[in-house]
C-alpha cells in the first residue's frame, strides 16, 4: 500500500504527484532533483493507496555519516534519517484515513531502520494535526490571497508600497516574463550580486545545475526580470502548482534601488498569478521571527500571516540515543540544544 518511487522513475513519479487535483510544484520530482544536486540527500516519493484514501509525500534519505559532525566516525550506509525538502511538505492526504496512512508510514520507517525525521509542514495542509511526533512553530510565512480583485489587493497593501510602485512606474520600469530560463545568466548575476551584498551563506549559492534542475519543470515556474533600459536589475523566480505560487529565490541589481524595483516586481508577480487562476502568492518569511525581511513582506499582505510549523520524531530511540552520545564530549557551546536531530546540530 505504500509504494516508493526514486527520481530514475521521474515521469512516473510527476504522474502520480499531478494525479492529485491540487498537487504543488514541491512535490515534484524537479523540485526534489535539485535539492539531491545540492547534497541534501537521496530522494524518494512516498505513494499510499488503499480504498478512497491516497496520500504522498517527499522524503529524503540521509546518510547520518557523511553529515560533518561524524565524518571519519561512523561507517557509511548504516545509520539513516529522513528529511522533507526545504520549503513545504509532509504527507498530501487525499481522503479521511490518516491513521492508515500514518501506519503504513510507520511500518516502512522502522523496516528501513531510520534514526528519526524531520518534517517541514505544508501551509495549507492537514497532516500536521495527525502527525505523531512532535509539532512546533517558530516563525510564520507571509501568504497573499488572491481571491479578492486587484483593486482590493492594492489598496490591502500598506501605504509606502503604493508609494513605491508609483516611483517605479513614473521611472519606466517593465516586467519581462521568462518561461524558458533565457535570462538564466542575467538572473544568476543579479542573484550572486545579491547574496555578495547581504553576505549571505555559502548554503544559498546555488549552482547553475541546480537551477537547470528547476527548470527541467515546464510550466510550473517563471523567471519574472525587472528591466530598465534594456539591463535587468531585478529578478525573481516563482515555482507554482495548480492553488499555490511561491517567491523562491532572487535579487536586486543595488544600484538601482532607488527605483523601487522590488515592490514593482512583486506586484506584476501578484498581477500574473491572479490571471493563471492561482489562489495564493507566498512570500515566505524572513530570517528572523519578525525582522525587515519579514516586515517588508507583510506590507503585501498585513492580514497574510501564517504560521510556519515543523515536525520531530525519533523513530529509533537507541540508535538516537548512541548518536548523541557521540557527541556528548564536544564543547556544549558549539552545538545548538534546540536544534534537531540534536546529534547534527
Amino acid at each position: 500500500m505504500l509504494s516508493v518511487i526514486t527520481l530514475e522513475k521521474a515521469d512516473d513519479w510527476d504522474g502520480i504527484v499531478k494525479s492529485f487535483g491540487n498537487y504543488d510544484v514541491c512535490y515534484l520530482s524537479g523540485y526534489a532533483k535539485a535539492f539531491s544536486i545540492r547534497g541534501d540527500g537521496e530522494p524518494m516519493l512516498l505513494y499510499y493507496k488503499n480504498g478512497s484514501t491516497r496520500a504522498m509525500n517527499v522524503v529524503f534519505k540521509r546518510d547520518i555519516a557523511v553529515s560533518n559532525p561524524f565524518r571519519d566516525i561512523l561507517p557509511k550506509n548504516t545509520f539513516f534519517d529522513l528529511s522533507t525538502p526545504y520549503g513545504y511538505g509532509g504527507f498530501w492526504v487525499e481522503g479521511d484515513a490518516f491513521e492508515l496512512v500514518n501506519q503504513a508510514y510507520d511500518r516502512f520507517c522502522i523496516d528501513q531502520g531510520f534514526v528519526s525525521e524531520f518534517v517541514r509542514f505544508h501551509l495549507f495542509g492537514d497532516y500536521r494535526l495527525h502527525y505523531s511526533g512532535m509539532v512546533e512553530t517558530r516563525t510564520n510565512n507571509v501568504v497573499r490571497s488572491l481571491d479578492s480583485s486587484l483593486d482590493d489587493i492594492l489598496k490591502d497593501f500598506k501605504h509606502k508600497v503604493r508609494k513605491n510602485l508609483q516611483r517605479a512606474e513614473d521611472s519606466g520600469l517593465s516586467i519581462e516574463l521568462d518561461a524558458t530560463a533565457t535570462r538564466l545568466d542575467d538572473f544568476m548575476t543579479v542573484y550572486y550580486g545579491t547574496m555578495d551584498r547581504t553576505e549571505a551563506t555559502t548554503d544559498f549559492y546555488f549552482t547553475e545545475e541546480f537551477f537547470e534542475a528547476l527548470n527541467e519543470m515546464a510550466g510550473n515556474y517563471m523567471y519574472f526580470h525587472v528591466m530598465y533600459e534594456g539591463q535587468v536589475i531585478a529578478t525573481e523566480l516563482v515555482l507554482y502548482g495548480t492553488e499555490n505560487s511561491y517567491s523562491f529565490l532572487g535579487g536586486t541589481n543595488g544600484d538601482f534601488f532607488h527605483l523601487r524595483p522590488n515592490d514593482f516586481l512583486k506586484y506584476e508577480i501578484i498581477k500574473w498569478a491572479k490571471r493563471q487562476g492561482l489562489r495564493r502568492f507566498v512570500l515566505g518569511g524572513g530570517y528572523g521571527a519578525d525582522d525587515g525581511i519579514f516586515r517588508y513582506k507583510r506590507s503585501f499582505a498585513p492580514n497574510g500571516v501564517v504560521p510556519f510549523y515543523i515536525g520531530k520524531r525519533i523513530l529509533d530511540k537507541d540508535k538516537y540515543d548512541k548518536l548523541v552520545k557521540l557527541r556528548s564530549d564536544e564543547d556544549i557551546s558549539e552545538r545548538s540544544m534546540s536544534f534537531f536531530p540534536e546529534y547534527r546540530s
